[in-house]
Formats: C-alpha cells, sequence, structure tokens
C-alpha cells in the first residue's frame, strides 16, 4: 500500500503551545520537531515578551523554519505580526508538513485561536497544548496570581505538567486536580517532555468545543510586570555572574517570574544556556562558539518591582576585563 503524498493546497496542520512563563515550552517544541516523521517538515513561528529574541535560537538546528516575534504578546499588539509572520512562512519555505506556535508565557490563547482561524485556507488549527510547571503551578493557576495560566490551561486541548520529577508526589497530585477542574476535557499528561507520544500532533481541537461561537472574547490585563533584556558585548567572568544571579535570586526569587539567557562565559568553548523562574536556575552547556565568532551574551528578565536599571548595571560590570 503506497502512502498519498499531501495535497499542497491543504491548509497546514498547527499546533499552538502555550503556558506561563518558565513551563518549559521551547523544551516542548524541540520535543516535538524531534519526534517528527522522517522527511516531515516543520516551520515554527517563536513570540517572546521582550526586545531580544532567545527561543529561535535555543531551538538550534532542530528545525527547518523558524520566525520570531520579539517585544510583544501574539495576543494583543502582535496579531497583525503573527498572522505575517505565518502567512511568510507558509510562502517562503515551501510546502511545511506542520507549523508550531509557541505563544509568549503571558499570552491569552483565545485572541490567537482567533487570529489563525481568520486564515482557515492557509492552516488548520489541530492542537492546543498547555505547558503547566508542577513546582510553581498551584501558585500561578490562582486567578489572582496568574490569570494568563489559567487561560492558557482552559482552552487547551493537552496539558502537559513538566518538572514532576521536581515536586512532591502529592503536590504533582494537586496540580493534576486542578488542571481536570480547570479543564476537564483536556488530556493531561504528567512527566518530562520526553515521555510525550505522538498523540499531541493528532487533530483533537475544536473551535466549537472551547466556545460556542468561535469567538473569544480579550478583556484580560496582562499581569503588572517589568521586563528587561540585555545584550553584553565580550566574555562574561563566571565569579562576577554567580554573585549577580545569586542576589538577584536571593532579593527577587518571589516575584522573578523568568530569566533565561544565552551566555559567553570566559574561558567556556561552548554557549551556556540559562532557564530560571523564581529561586529555580538550571544552566547547561549549548553548542561551541565558532572560530571567529563574536561572543555576546543575551538576557531576558520578566517580573515585577525588579529595580531593573540597578540589575542591568550591575550585569553590565560582570563582563571579563
Amino acid at each position: 500500500m503506497t502512502t498519498q503524498p499531501p495535497d499542497p493546497q491543504a491548509p497546514i496542520p498547527t499546533t499552538v503551545v502555550t503556558g506561563f512563563l518558565g513551563a518549559g515550552k521551547t523544551s516542548l517544541v524541540n520535543r516535538l520537531i524531534t519526534a517528527r516523521s522522517g522527511g516531515e517538515r516543520i516551520g515554527v513561528v517563536v513570540n517572546e515578551a521582550g526586545e531580544i529574541g532567545l527561543d529561535g535560537e535555543l531551538l538550534g538546528d532542530a528545525t527547518d523554519d523558524v520566525v520570531e516575534i520579539a517585544d510583544g504578546c501574539v495576543c494583543c499588539t502582535s496579531q497583525g505580526e503573527l498572522l505575517d509572520s505565518v502567512t511568510r512562512l507558509y510562502r517562503a519555505a515551501g510546502r511545511l508538513d506542520r507549523i508550531i506556535v509557541e505563544t509568549s508565557g503571558l499570552a491569552d490563547p483565545g485572541p490567537v485561536v482567533d487570529a489563525l482561524a481568520s486564515i482557515a485556507h492557509v492552516l488548520r488549527l489541530d492542537t492546543m497544548v498547555a505547558v503547566v510547571d508542577a513546582v510553581h503551578a498551584l501558585d500561578q493557576l490562582d486567578r489572582h496570581r496568574s490569570p494568563e495560566a489559567r487561560q492558557q490551561v482552559q482552552l487547551a486541548t493537552h496539558v502537559l505538567v513538566s518538572k514532576a520529577d521536581l515536586a512532591d508526589a502529592e503536590v504533582v497530585r494537586d496540580v493534576r486536580a486542578r488542571v481536570g477542574a480547570l479543564n476537564p476535557e483536556a488530556h493531561v499528561v504528567v512527566g518530562p517532555s520526553d515521555t510525550l507520544d505522538d498523540d499531541l500532533m493528532l487533530d483533537r481541537f475544536s473551535l466549537s468545543a472551547a466556545d460556542d461561537d468561535g469567538h473569544h472574547d480579550h478583556d484580560h490585563e496582562h499581569l503588572d510586570v517589568e521586563i528587561f533584556s540585555v545584550e553584553l558585548a565580550g566574555e562574561l567572568d563566571p565569579g562576577r555572574f554567580d554573585g549577580w544571579l545569586g542576589g538577584l535570586i536571593m532579593l527577587k526569587a518571589p516575584d522573578l517570574f523568568r530569566i533565561k539567557g544565552i551566555l559567553a562565559m570566559a574561558g567556556q568553548p561552548r554557549r551556556q544556556i540559562l532557564h530560571g523562574v523564581q529561586s529555580y536556575v538550571d544552566s547547561t552547556p549549548g553548542r561551541d562558539w565558532e572560530p571567529g565568532e563574536a561572543r555576546t551574551s543575551r538576557i531576558l528578565v520578566i517580573g515585577k518591582d525588579l529595580d531593573s536599571a540597578r540589575w542591568r548595571d550591575e550585569l553590565a560590570r560582570c563582563v571579563a576585563g
């Protein structure tokens, strides 16, 4: 039995990956790309809240085509840019087998669905995957703490409870129960992203199931967040940077929603990839610096009452030399 090639005129299946700041969306996107069938072409649209785009580089060479939307939320100011990015990807990349849209952690997914539904001739929205951080979810899913986190879960077809290995079993059970109360219809997976199966790629999304008239009111207000991003030329002194990061966490951990970066550390031949939420921070080696490549560090911090000017100035002093 032979497999028929995809209809070049058919809308492209599309997966939206959402989730609050630091939940693990980019890790999931990497997993979905890695798990693709041989020869399948995937395009990715990545939205970030800060001025400096990092997630496109964090995806590395895993995907064929990446479009970044930085300095704006796709559920608000960047909806038009989202549509432009999807259609540009559609036209420039040739026939894609799937498109993945990774939203900002501050996005309400309802208006994103509305925007994508307006170009149904270009794409077919299959799945809405919400990533929930087991360690911080109970706090984030409180209505007054993070309304976006609730909205992301409520509209999802699938929910991945990430970082379950870092939380107590009782907490994980409570998180799963909270997710089930918010969205009884969602398919819930608990565990690291590499435990997922290809069910995430199946056609599960229904506009009528999410909202009877297919339209999602967008009257929410984002958290009162402060966002600052820094790009520094030259290598960072490891000791100074560790002091800067330790001070930031010690003084601001409860209000530190997200920190991520791609770092050039003195004496290290590879990039350091930094991810953090509140007091939890993880640093792992990235790809090698190429010979002659300018070594720069890019860092994004999202929180509230951060006193950004102070932390920017102190970070600049971490450059080696």
